[in-house]
């Protein structure tokens, strides 16, 4: 397989299983590295570096480059090809296994679909980081992205805005990468944002006590944290929002008073 507009060659056959799609188009890979507004001082974390063709560009514009793939024979060819380049540290691993101390200016990626619930639900808890730039499924960029009320507003997406500002930059059709999937791709920025006061384990509690029944209004699922419903009323009272509204109705501004009042009550035993 040939990489569109420079004669790269891919060595080994993409894994379903790990839900490998190359991207083949060149266009798209400088689009995506102008995005990404390099100094050449950053230090960046690739998560699937594949054969290495967007680590290609990141080793050229970067101060260290520690890219992450799953695949041991394409770390094979990416130590071959990135030999040159003594800022880049090529690591054999599963990223979801992947630790480090280290404060980057930037992550960067093509996620598969198959992890990209969990990793971007607890990408916060697991590195520090200016922001992160990754190639996801559309539907997963409409869900980060999506407003109060909207079908694709849910879980993940209050997970994620709960530290995180979300801006969809472009899509990447289907047709760009190799093998071609089913579906079109979209590239998502993720600019890291302050925690919100509220620990983000009791906001999530409250988040998906809420969504737990999306047709059920407030006061009908929060009763499930062990509060009495006329309590969980009186609370959103205090807080002027309508009990009669539903989860999904909700900002992330909302969740977090919400969750901050709840707390408040669980820690004074009111409930």
């Amino acid at each position: 397989m040939v990489l569109e507009g420079s004669g790269y060659i891919y060595s080994t056959k993409p894994k379903k299983s790990l839900g490998q799609h190359y991207l083949k188009d060149e266009k798209i890979l400088r689009k995506i590295i102008r995005s990404l507004g390099l100094t050449g001082n950053e230090i960046i974390l690739e998560i699937g570096a594949g054969h290495g063709e967007l680590t290609y560009y990141l080793a050229q514009q970067s101060r260290e480059l520690y890219a992450v793939e799953i695949d041991p024979s394409s770390v094979v060819f990416l130590r071959e090809k990135l030999e040159p380049f003594r800022n880049v540290n090529i690591i054999n691993g599963d990223i979801l296994n992947f630790q480090s101390d280290i404060f980057f200016d930037l992550i960067v990626g093509n996620i598969p679909y198959y992890i990209s619930g969990l990793l971007l639900g607890t990408l916060s808890e697991r590195w520090r980081y200016k922001k992160a730039v990754f190639t996801l499924q559309k539907e997963v960029g409409e869900r980060l992205s999506a407003l109060p009320g909207a079908k694709d507003y849910g879980v993940l997406t209050l997970a994620v805005c709960y530290n995180h500002k979300v801006r969809v930059l472009f899509d990447v059709p289907r047709e760009c990468f190799y093998p071609e999937p089913k579906v079109d791709s979209a590239v998502v920025e993720l600019e890291r944002i302050d925690d919100r006061e509220i620990d983000k384990h009791f906001y999530m509690k409250v988040v998906r006590a809420a969504f737990s029944s999306r047709r059920k209004m407030l006061p009908n699922v929060l009763v499930n944290l062990g509060l009495d419903k006329e309590y969980v009323v009186e609370i959103l009272k205090d807080l002027r929002i309508n009990p009669e509204r539903r989860g999904e109705t909700l900002s992330v501004e909302e969740f977090v008073l919400l969750s901050e009042r709840i707390y408040e009550a669980v820690i004074s035993g009111e409930t």
